[in-house]
């Protein structure tokens, strides 16, 4: 893992995280228990401390130790907290002889995404999977919620058919393609930071990497992130369950480009849902930055036009190569900048 190249471990020895998941990094419960019990040992070098630093800030704190019968490393972070007394806590816990590695909080960041992809591919972290308990899920990427909300799988031609559900597949990233380049000459490109919300198991990652683009994806549902990473459509330091009504409580304004396709479905009883990812997507794009989303329905991108709007969000909304059979997918698309 990039833990372990982070710290100069050898891969073979046992690592974990404080926290169970990435969004707890932002209260950091566990992390505030352990912070507690370490300040009341009055000698913790037996545990040989590393800390982590940023331009002289401690943003994370490792420490090798001994529990349930398995000896194993322990790593503190505030990469998300942002805890303004977490540094002199851990100075005061590691005392004068802890070893210091200098490190760009980034790539700190990416590892920690890393590790909970890893665990969560491997299903260590679900007590049971849900995929075993709901096989129908497992029809394939193509046989999302969306189509029985919209009408079922039987309305469209080949779904449950293993090449059809390729052809629409390929069908729906040529017309991405052509999307994108077609409406951000220059963006995405390999220098770009992009995020892709509501990422599912990536079915339209693809497209974004086909630009040369190398997307932050996100997703609330950890059994499609998990699907996608088994799947490789997903990459494991670049995939993160979260929930997008929480984008700014993560991530500041350091996205070139955030995009979201398919976004929904948009109906009345989780419109006030929608509002809330779509005004969350504003906050985590830099001044000049662009912001492109994808809807099955006409009405759903009037919604997300009018919530766009009120937010300060320059953009217009239009139907993706209307010329083109439909296949169910990025029929309608909102362009805007902030």
């Amino acid at each position: 893992m990039l833990l372990h190249d982070i710290l100069n471990l050898n891969s073979a020895e046992p690592i974990f995280l404080a926290e169970n998941s990435f969004s707890d990094l932002r209260r950091t419960p566990t992390t505030e228990q352990y912070l507690n019990e370490f300040e009341r040992i009055s000698d913790m070098s037996s545990a040989r401390p590393i800390q982590l630093v940023d331009n002289g800030a401690t943003i994370a704190f490792a420490l090798y130790l001994r529990s349930q019968g398995i000896d194993h490393w322990l790593v503190l972070t505030n990469i998300i907290s942002k805890d303004e007394r977490f540094a002199e806590r851990v100075r005061a816990i590691a005392g004068s002889g802890c070893e210091a590695i200098e490190i760009d909080a980034l790539e700190l960041r990416s590892a920690v995404i890393e590790y909970y992809s890893i665990f969560l591919a491997n299903q260590w972290l679900c007590k049971s999977c849900a995929r075993e308990e709901l096989p129908y899920l497992d029809i394939g990427t193509f046989a999302s919620v969306r189509e029985f909300l919209h009408g079922g799988l039987e309305d469209v031609p080949g779904a449950l058919d293993g090449q059809g559900v390729q052809d629409v597949q390929n069908k729906r990233n040529e017309r991405l393609l052509h999307l994108l380049r077609r409406s951000l000459p220059n963006l995405p490109n390999a220098d770009a930071d992009v995020l892709e919300i509501c990422c599912g198991a990536g079915g339209a990652t693809g497209a974004l990497r086909s630009l040369g683009c190398d997307p932050i994806c996100i997703d609330y549902d950890k059994c499609d992130i998990c699907d996608g990473l088994r799947s490789g459509a997903l990459s494991m330091d670049r995939s993160i369950v979260l929930d997008s009504t929480e984008l700014s409580m993560f991530f500041g304004r350091e996205f070139d480009c955030v995009t979201g396709f398919m976004m929904g479905p948009i109906q009345p009883f989780s419109k006030d849902l929608w509002a809330s990812i779509l005004r969350e997507s504003t906050k985590v794009v830099r001044t000049g930055g662009t912001l492109i989303f994808t809807f099955y329905a006409a009405s759903e991108l009037e919604f997300a036009a009018e919530v766009f709007g009120c937010c300060g969000v320059s953009g217009r909304g239009f139907e993706n190569f209307p010329d083109l059979p439909d296949i169910g997918y990025d029929r309608w698309v909102y362009l805007g900048s902030v």
